[in-house]
């Protein structure tokens, strides 16, 4: 019996101990993300070097310790990307991890970091499911999702255009079946007629069978959901064929990088929503100049939201006064999220921010007026519109209070 509450005292104490080292480290923060292949322009190291900017600006220290950041590339396979995330929370002390670019590893992430009980920020992902379907409690979406892409663009087309019959073209995968979804939700709910639909393989190299098909169905519209390297590709194509003299083309959104990497004038006055752009005002232009000091571009609005997201976490560890997590995301919803990212914010109770976003219209070369102008505002696009009303929502945490 002695040696049962020897053991039993032992481990106690062992456990005691472990909860007090836990408690004492430095916040650690970790970014998983693409940082050698598809999402480099755009995402990448770029997102590294927000996040340290973030921690910077905040001070460098949190809870009387500096804050540690490390970063890893996930190469877009899931199976590497769970065990870098898991080697974080086992073994490495990681508190929370940041960007999560790959709808199908940010969806794993997700339910890993409800098996550790952690907090991960999606700033990268346009897949809503973590803060949708399978939102859990401990995975927050930050910067756009599919419908605050989608929606506004497709629904600003068909008003101001009269596009009542369309085509779309979308990548085969999780988010892009998604985002197609939500355009021909759209578009029929204007009245409007889906005369074709295509999924095309991720990293296509050819999109003219795809393209011969949009102009067959004689549609006035033409939706696509490609980014980075397949929308360069597909966008040199549409010229090729012509589409653009027939067709509206409707773009989610659009990267400067992909504007630069192609040029300006194969998108020029095509309409978007976007989250944020690097020139809407003198404090988004003083954060581009910095971070164009580092990098050597101007950041994109997956860097601006990582930014924002690794500083408001920060904050937050102050306002609860330990890294424990559940009193880190108690403090999340508590305090007020206004930064150069995110303007008129809210942090809704299924984990997504909901903030402004922006009509622009994308600028032919001769339109520019210095390096990276790409894109004109046209009207401030405000939060409740944007975003999914949360009554809609199906986020079963939302559902069940």
């Amino acid at each position: 019996m002695k040696t049962v509450f020897g053991a039993l005292a032992g481990a106690l104490m062992l456990s005691g101990a472990a909860m007090a080292q836990t408690a004492s480290a430095p916040v650690k923060m970790g970014l998983l993300s693409d940082l050698s292949s598809s999402f480099v322009a755009f995402d990448g190291p770029g997102s590294v070097e927000a996040l340290r900017m973030a921690i910077e600006d905040f001070g460098g220290s949190a809870l009387g310790k500096p804050v540690e950041l490390i970063s890893a590339d996930h190469q877009n396979k899931a199976d590497v990307a769970a065990a870098l995330a898991r080697e974080w929370f086992d073994s490495r002390g990681v508190d929370s991890i940041f960007d999560v670019a790959n709808s199908s590893i940010a969806l794993a992430i997700n339910t890993l970091a409800l098996e550790k009980k952690k907090l991960v920020l999606f700033t990268a992902p346009i897949n809503d499911g973590m803060t949708e379907a399978q939102c859990n409690g401990y995975g927050f979406g930050w910067v756009y999702d599919t419908y605050s892409q989608v929606r506004p663009a497709v629904n600003y087309t068909i008003k101001s255009k009269g596009i009542d019959t369309w085509f779309t073209m979308v990548p085969d995968y999780a988010a892009g079946h998604l985002m197609g979804d939500i355009a021909i939700e759209t578009i029929k709910q204007n009245g409007g007629q889906v005369l074709g639909s295509v999924r095309a393989p991720f990293n296509a190299p050819d999109f003219s069978s795809f393209i011969l098909q949009a102009q067959g169905s004689k549609a006035k519209g033409l939706f696509t959901a490609m980014n980075g390297p397949d929308l360069i590709n597909l966008m040199k194509q549409l010229d090729e064929f012509g589409v653009r003299k027939t067709m509206v083309v409707t773009l989610n959104g659009i990267h400067d990088s992909d504007i630069k990497a192609i040029g300006a004038d194969k998108f020029k006055d095509i309409v978007v929503s976007t989250p944020w752009y690097w020139d809407l005002n003198d404090e988004t232009r003083a954060f581009a100049k910095r971070f164009e000091a580092k990098i050597g571009g101007k950041p994109g609005w997956i860097h601006a939201g990582t930014y924002s997201a690794g500083l408001t976490y920060l904050k937050a560890v102050k306002e609860a006064g330990t890294k424990d997590t559940d009193k880190v995301r108690e403090a999340l919803f508590k305090i007020k999220i206004d930064d150069m990212f995110a303007k008129n914010a809210t942090l809704r109770p299924n984990g997504r921010l909901v903030h402004d976003h922006y009509r622009v219209r994308l600028k032919g070369a001769a339109e520019a007026k210095y390096p990276w102008d790409f894109e004109e505002v046209q009207a401030v696009i405000p939060a409740s519109e944007a975003y999914r009303p949360l009554s809609a929502t199906a986020c079963p945490l939302v559902k069940k209070s």
